[in-house]
């Protein structure tokens, strides 16, 4: 059995590492440079107003702000002044609510090439979704009314979209959380999306969907217990044993009593001490003699000799 279960093993590792199924394919990649053209001035001095907004309608229910400051924001832009009145009252919609009720509110979950694509259609709106939070860092907030000092920027990567950051702002953190530019912590994520938010990257200034959210789910690592063996480990230690002792019994059963050596050969001149020796005349010589007192013997007394009846 012990034998079987090690190349049961071995077979095991070399179909997981030559023949595994092909790895489903990548989710394509969206392009988020930000394509704004930049804005010539004919005129020295000259002033750029901005286009009035479009109409903004929602049920109030629907979303996080009134539509009158919702229709105000803009996508592919930083924040800008008239972003505030509308990301003001959101954080008072996540500050007054519960996370518990966050969670049991019917968020619908969104994909990175919806918030992306769309972001018109989900401004304001509840949305969920999963992803790896690879940067936390505390920032502050601009001076306002409402109490808020200071923010937690989070940078997720989302489970079903390409490698691109969906950013977050977070009023608190789950008790335990790190924070830091190198992590990657499994999260999941309630909150309202605002815009389409334009960023400095390291090559060239892009674009990312950006969410307020009153806190991640995150559920903390539950580090082994002191001295603590996984199942895994006792499975490999009970075959390692059970290999060992079939190898050590296949050992014994083959080796057997202990067999004797034979005794080792004695001296020649006394194993012939006993014996006639002679040369080859002299046996010549004894046949000749034997062969002539045959002959010389009477024919009766040859056969007494020879057992006949005279």
């Amino acid at each position: 059995m012990p034998p079987a279960i090690v190349i049961f093993l071995a077979l095991s590792w070399i179909e997981q590492a030559y023949f595994r199924p092909p790895a489903p394919p990548a989710p394509p990649q969206i392009d988020t440079v930000l394509k704004s053209a930049t804005v010539e001035r004919t005129v020295e001095g000259a002033v750029v107003i901005e286009a009035d907004p479009e109409p903004f309608v929602a049920e109030a229910d629907d979303v996080g702000a009134s539509s009158s400051s919702l229709e105000k924001v803009r996508d592919d832009t930083v924040f800008r002044p008239g972003d505030d009145e509308a990301w003001f009252q959101i954080w008072m919609t996540l500050r007054s609510g519960a996370m518990d009720a966050l969670r049991r509110a019917d968020a619908r979950r969104v994909s990175f090439p919806e918030l992306y694509g769309q972001p018109r259609s989900f401004r304001g709106r509840l949305v969920r979704f999963s992803g790896t939070l690879h940067r936390l860092q505390k920032v502050q907030a601009a001076a306002n009314d409402y109490d808020i000092s200071s923010y937690w920027q989070g940078w997720v990567e989302p489970d079903d979209g390409p490698a691109s950051p969906i950013v977050v702002y977070f009023l608190r953190l789950p008790p335990g959380m790190p924070e830091g530019m190198k992590l990657a912590e499994p999260v999941e994520i309630i909150g309202y999306f605002f815009k389409r938010w334009a960023y400095q990257a390291s090559d060239t200034i892009r674009t990312a969907p950006l969410v307020m959210a009153l806190e991640p789910i995150w559920t903390p690592h539950k580090a082994p217990a002191p001295g603590g063996t996984s199942a895994g480990s006792y499975a490999l230690l009970v075959i390692g044993a059970l290999v060992a002792l079939t190898l050590l019994g296949i050992r014994l059963a083959s080796a057997g009593p202990p067999r004797r050596p034979p005794p080792p050969p004695g001296d020649l001149s006394t194993a012939l001490a006993d014996v006639e020796l002679f040369s080859t005349e002299e046996a010549l010589r004894k046949i000749a003699a034997e062969q002539s007192r045959t002959e010389n013997t009477p024919p009766e007394t040859r056969h007494q000799h020879e057992g006949f009846p005279s």
